[in-house]
């Protein structure tokens, strides 16, 4: 078994940046703000970074984004997301971006996508909702799950290309179709698991209830 690295790192919204490692390679999970930390980290670690891995496209996941030389992936929903200032949140916070996109090696990808690390497989789960192309990374037990589903609670559902019913389907799905010692590993707070979630979050409750009486 793997253990889980994660970063914390303190922005305008405190977030989690992960690193999927393997054999000391890694993909970067949503490498928000904080560069020369995100780098320091890698090579304190002696990683291999081979990829970037984004959840989403919002400004708190992709702060920064040109840590590594490296294709980012991000699913082909949410492409426009990451270049329209207004969609990702860099005009709302009055932020600019440190990096020019057009120099960036980036990848859509889709839920026919299959990542590989070493010879262990990181499959594409599009959950939209809280955007219209978030996605969510399984590899093993461990399930990122960006901004879909928190411990306890969801992803907000009030920003541009965010749809209630979409983020209903997808947290659905995620409780419904995972195992449940599958862990959840969120782009804020704790993690969780799928069983813990099934219990205790009123969100999923509320909306199976509302799916079965319907």
């Amino acid at each position: 078994m793997y253990s889980v690295r994660k970063l914390f790192l303190e922005g305008d919204i405190p977030m989690n940046c992960y690193f999927i490692e393997r054999n000391n390679k890694c993909f970067i999970v949503d490498p928000g703000y904080y560069k020369e930390r995100i780098i320091e980290y890698v090579k304190e670690e002696g990683l291999e970074v081979i990829g970037i891995l984004l959840t989403h496209a919002h400004i708190d996941h992709i702060g920064a984004l040109d840590c590594f030389p490296v294709p980012i992936y991000l699913h082909e929903l949410e492409y426009d997301v990451l270049f329209d200032d207004y969609k990702n949140g860099f005009e709302f916070f009055e932020k600019q971006k440190s990096y020019d996109l057009d120099d960036l090696n980036i990848k859509t990808i889709n839920e026919d996508t299959l990542l590989k690390i070493d010879e262990y497989e990181i499959s594409v789960i599009h959950t939209p909702g809280h955007t219209i192309g978030g996605v969510c990374y399984k590899i093993g037990h461990d399930l990122y799950v960006g901004d879909t589903l928190f411990e306890g609670s969801v992803g907000r559902w009030d920003r541009p290309t965010a749809d209630l019913s979409q983020l209903k389907t997808s947290v659905l799905k995620l409780i419904e179709e995972q195992e449940e010692y599958i862990i959840i590993h969120p782009g804020h707070g704790n993690s969780s698991t799928i069983g813990t979630e099934k219990s205790i979050n009123q969100y999923y409750k509320e909306w199976k209830y509302e799916f079965l009486n319907n």
